[in-house]
């Protein structure tokens, strides 16, 4: 019980925090889209339904790993291109190789959230986007705090569920364990869409287990 406690103070105290990128005035995108983490954040306000909330799912866990392996390899390829430009002697054909391997990868990752963008937005009614936009006008603060409240509750589900395996003589540590090396990972980083997601599939095994 301890250790519940202490996840549950962990996860109040986690960063909760939908990403705000800086829009350029000539960024044809500036607007037209929405971030996944303000979807999610409002999806009570904006009433997304659960067909609506399991395709979004479905979108974003098709795209981080891809997105996860790219953004590596990006970053591994800058680095070499970086190393590259700084000899003293460079080879024109090798540095324009290097450039176009950043490119590349760049381009793969800038269609691959141009996709989910789109299926996002493509998701929503007319009367959800324009509700986001006037959310976007107001800042995302509100969410977060209603966000909290949400995974605060689910979590006490958790601590219930756990306390029902324990009574029962069951070993509730593998609840524990995805509690503190995923979820709260998760929301370090600000993934909140992920760190739910966990914490959903945890109040579903429950659910499976108690038919």
């Amino acid at each position: 019980m301890k250790l519940i406690v202490f996840l549950t103070a962990l996860i109040l105290l986690s960063p909760l925090r939908a990403d705000e990128k800086s829009k350029s005035p000539n960024d044809p995108f500036a607007g037209a889209f929405f971030p996944p983490e303000l979807v999610l954040l409002a999806r009570d306000r904006i009433a997304l339904t659960p067909e609506q909330l399991q395709a979004f799912q479905s979108s974003v866990e098709k795209t981080q790993p891809r997105s996860e392996e790219l953004r590596v390899k990006m970053e591994q390829e800058t680095a070499a291109l970086s190393a590259l430009v700084k000899q003293q002697h460079i080879d024109e054909a090798t540095l324009l190789a290097q450039m176009d391997k950043v490119l590349d990868l760049e381009r793969e990752l800038k269609h691959l959230h141009a996709g989910l963008l789109v299926a996002i937005k493509n998701l929503l009614t007319p009367e959800q986007q324009t509700k986001l936009r006037e959310i976007e006008k107001t800042g995302a603060a509100p969410l977060a705090e209603d966000a909290k409240k949400r995974l605060t509750d689910k979590v006490e589900r958790i601590k219930e569920g756990a306390q029902q395996w324990a009574a029962s003589g069951r070993d509730p540590s593998p609840i524990f364990k995805t509690m503190e090396e995923k979820v709260k990972p998760l929301l370090d980083a600000g993934k909140v869409l992920e760190a739910e997601a966990e914490i959903d599939r945890l109040l579903e095994q429950f659910k499976a287990e108690a038919k």
